[in-house]
């Protein structure tokens, strides 16, 4: 219960926020991407396409396919599949109202350099609280690239409820700041 009412909190919040300011801060969150060692040197990056006010980080889009780097998930059942994007014309709508790759090359998690994951809220820890389909815990279960957290500063709280199966990312990025965890890499 703990859970959803705070999902139901920030997301009112994030959705509640000017597509001006929604612009702004995702701008910030791209830019503290972008400087990121590990998303410069990154051959694989898996990014999402933004739903219900999430930080929209697709102005990378392109850079990544001039890099053919851009991997973008898809759901398939309770699993997300990741595929190699190389034009953004290949993307429709599919589950949840979300835009996913209708075509491209099928890579498996194993080949993705760098994670790069939206969540509802997040805590100090790098633990995620996502739509509560469990998607991106299963997918990053094993992931032994470094995992990123996109959100807005707003999104980061102290501790957050956790269950068995959650994972934690390894950094955390907002408008403000780079988060390294103490297990995040380098």
């Amino acid at each position: 219960m703990l859970k959803e009412r705070l999902r139901r909190k920030i997301l009112d919040k994030r959705i509640a926020l000017s597509e001006e300011e929604r612009g702004l801060l995702s701008r910030k969150i791209a830019e503290n991407l972008r400087s990121l060692p590990e998303y410069k040197r990154a051959k694989t990056v898996l990014l999402y396409c933004p739903v219900k006010g999430e930080p929209d980080l697709t102005t990378l889009f392109s850079e990544l396919i001039n890099r053919d780097a851009l991997i973008l998930p898809r759901v398939k059942g309770k699993t997300l599949e990741l595929y190699k994007v190389n034009t953004l014309s290949c993307l429709k709508k599919g589950s949840f109202g979300i835009p996913e790759p209708e075509e491209g090359e099928k890579v498996s998690p194993d080949e993705v350099e760098l994670f790069v994951v939206p969540g509802v809220v997040f805590d100090k820890e790098g633990y995620r609280l996502g739509f509560g389909k469990g998607y991106y815990d299963r997918l990053l279960r094993g992931v032994k690239s470094p995992k990123v957290g996109v959100a807005y500063s707003f999104q980061v709280i102290d501790k957050l409820p956790r269950d068995p199966w959650d994972i934690p990312v390894d950094i955390i990025i907002t408008e403000k700041n780079i988060r390294r965890l103490k297990n995040g890499a380098d």
